[in-house]
């Protein structure tokens, strides 16, 4: 993207769920240098419901389809279930098309080899869909922090509180190992571990994890707690899909006070003058999809579209969460010990 006639940049969407529907769409709509001409989805009536809200579009029932047919394409925005996320940025860059994807991007540490060379070769921007660290709270709580508020940085916590069977969706794809790779560590797991490294300020040294595992076939983990160690603090991560109600709670302890992140209220307490707290119009836990988060997504995926030199940050994070949750299985399977990056 180099001037204005490039504008709008053509998309397709590949997955046709509720993330695509609820958040996507509605970002991408907003956003006049955008705009979807093509959606693939292998539901029938998901199809139907992209052409009941984007009526210009064509449909195709198979992303194969779809990119041997849109010769025309800038960029593709994945939204299937995870298992597919990385053979289709693959083929989609290998296309020589730009790729927006949502997380997990893949787990497989060799897979980041191929999709870095395949972006490379193509010269093509990849982003993951980091969307939470455009949370208004979030980002609030990580700019006081940077800012010195409470000090040097000792400890951060973070906690994802949802009920019973959460994780639903069109299907129950997120209950399904199979699919989406995992439980909540990769569910919400991926989300926690950019939002810590976005507060730290740095990666994570070391990491230790105690999982609880479903009893049922899948046996994917419901529940997990995670200790890290970051090169000048702690973090403390607890994530549980067997919660009474749904919230977000996190803590930020510096030596000159701390920053308490209670889902719609920043309670600020620096040592040196009185608390006081900051309101925002919408709890963090409030729904799953955050279209309203998007708009930084974007924009993060237009910077690096219009900026080779950009391109890769987004990506090393992407890595550096999929090696997060792989160290985590590991330290569970030897006992909760201590893993080193």
């Amino acid at each position: 993207m180099t001037n204005d006639k490039t504008l709008p940049l053509k998309g397709a969407i590949i997955g046709f769920g509720n993330v695509a529907e609820k958040a996507h769409i509605p970002a991408l709509a907003a956003d006049e240098r955008f705009r979807i001409v093509a959606v693939a989805d292998p539901l029938g009536e998901r199809r139907q419901q992209a052409q009941a809200i984007l009526p210009h579009v064509r449909v195709y029932e198979h992303a194969g389809q779809l990119l041997a047919a849109e010769a025309a394409l800038d960029f593709v925005d994945i939204c299937t279930t995870p298992q597919d996320h990385s053979p289709l940025a693959l083929a989609a860059l290998r296309q020589g098309l730009h790729v927006l994807c949502e997380k997990p991007l893949t787990l497989e540490l060799e897979n980041f080899i191929y999709l870095k060379e395949a972006a490379h070769q193509a010269g093509r921007a990849l982003v993951t869909v980091h969307n939470w660290r455009y949370a208004p709270l979030l980002a609030r709580a990580a700019d006081l922090v940077k800012n010195g508020l409470i000090g040097k940085l000792t400890m951060v916590e973070w906690e994802v509180h949802r009920t019973s069977g959460g994780g639903g969706g069109l299907t129950n794809w997120r209950q399904e190992g199979g699919q989406a790779l995992g439980g909540i560590l990769i569910d919400h797991g991926w989300h926690a571990f950019y939002l810590l490294m976005m507060w730290a300020g740095a990666a994570p040294t070391a990491l230790n994890a105690r999982l609880a595992f479903s009893d049922d076939r899948n046996g994917i983990e419901h529940e997990a707690e995670l200790g890290l160690r970051f090169p000048a603090s702690q973090g403390r991560l607890f994530m549980t899909w067997r919660a009474e109600e749904r919230r977000n709670l996190g803590r930020l302890s510096g030596q000159a006070g701390e920053i308490v992140m209670a889902d719609d209220r920043l309670l600020i307490a620096p040592v040196d003058r009185p608390a006081e707290t900051m309101s925002f119009p919408a709890k963090v836990s409030a729904g799953s999809h955050h279209p309203d988060w998007m708009g930084g997504v974007l924009q993060e995926f237009l910077a690096e579209i219009a900026d080779p030199g950009l391109r890769g940050r987004n990506l090393e994070e992407a890595e550096l969460c999929a090696r997060l949750i792989r160290l985590a299985y590991l330290s569970h399977q030897h006992g909760g010990s201590w893993v080193d990056l």
